[in-house]
């Protein structure tokens, strides 16, 4: 099924429920959907939703497991599952080498269109705090880089520098508005 998730079908299945589990051979192929399923659950995830994946050994799949193992072992699996946020920074990290500039340079390029994909927005802040920490980066200079832009922090902070008008001005605007004062 992960093959064929859509952004669309992710939407669907948060709205019906606060916690979907992605199940996946253990196979290569199934890390391979597994990935594409992230991709199309980023921009579709919400603070409070959560989207985690299982793998299962490899050869399995949830029918072989069931009918093997029984119900009991497939749901003690399932409380198991990797959290999105855990799979996407373990897959990432893996791909390079965190030890070099190099390779912290190209985790970041990396992650960087993952990140901004990401629809909700406190996972959004724990990600980036996350990526700049397995990076050795700021917080600060992740947002620069990334172009990410905290819209509500920033609006706060620009009403708050925003000059008091003089007393003199006060005068003129009150002497405009009533020339016998």
């Amino acid at each position: 099924l992960g093959t064929a998730t859509t952004p669309w079908q992710v939407q669907k299945l948060l709205r019906h429920s606060d916690k979907v589990i992605y199940c996946f051979d253990g196979d290569d192929a199934g890390r391979r959907a597994a990935w594409r399923a992230l991709e199309n659950s980023l921009s579709q995830l919400a603070d409070g939703k959560q989207v985690a994946f299982l793998f299962l050994p490899e050869g399995e799949d949830p029918d072989t497991f069931v009918r093997s193992r029984g119900r009991e072992a497939f749901e003690t699996l399932l409380h198991q599952a990797q959290p999105l946020s855990e799979f996407m920074l373990h897959e990432l990290s893996g791909r390079t080498e965190l030890r070099t500039a190099e390779g912290r340079a190209k985790f970041l390029q990396n992650a960087k269109p993952l990140v901004k994909q990401v629809g909700a927005p406190m996972l959004s802040l724990m990600l980036r705090k996350r990526v700049a920490e397995l990076a050795g980066v700021t917080q600060a200079e992740l947002d620069q880089r990334f172009e990410i832009k905290e819209h509500l922090s920033r609006g706060v902070a620009q009403r708050r520098a925003a000059p008091q008008p003089s007393v003199l001005r006060k005068l003129a605007e009150m002497l405009a508005f009533e020339p016998s004062l």
